[in-house]
């Protein structure tokens, strides 16, 4: 079998969502937040790919997923952005909002807001990374 079926295989499901708490409900936002705050070690209040890849594979313990690079690169990518900082933005610092006045931290960047979108995307692009794993036979 294939790197990406055989990781598919060993995290289920069910596994997968219970290690990223992507959901709306009071639980996964709670969860969430601290996850946050552990995947952001600097508390700038926005995460970085190298930081997202690091919480990935220390904090969650998800080395399946850590493992599958493109997921995370695209999950990253999807989220980035969708937030842009304005004067009334209450995520950021008031240096950070200089510093970032009129551009999009997402240009490089995951805020805090952003980060349910990137679990979401995380656990559907490891998915779709290892169905196509799995019927890619070239």
């Amino acid at each position: 079998a294939a790197k990406g079926v055989e990781a598919f295989e060993k995290m289920s499901i069910g596994a997968l969502a219970a290690k990223i708490p992507s959901g709306k409900s009071p639980e996964e936002k709670a969860r969430r937040d601290e996850l946050f705050k552990q995947f952001d070690p600097n508390g700038n209040g926005y995460l970085s790919l190298a930081e997202v890849d690091k919480g990935i594979r220390d904090i969650l313990g998800a080395q399946e997923i850590y493992d599958c690079k493109p997921a995370i690169i695209r999950a990253f990518n999807a989220a980035k952005g969708v937030h842009k900082v304005t004067n009334s933005s209450r995520f950021f610092s008031p240096a950070t909002l200089i510093r970032f006045q009129g551009t999009t931290v997402g240009d490089n960047y995951v805020t805090r807001s952003e980060f349910r979108l990137l679990l979401a995307y995380l656990k559907e692009y490891f998915k779709l990374y290892t169905i196509f794993d799995e019927i890619d036979t070239g």
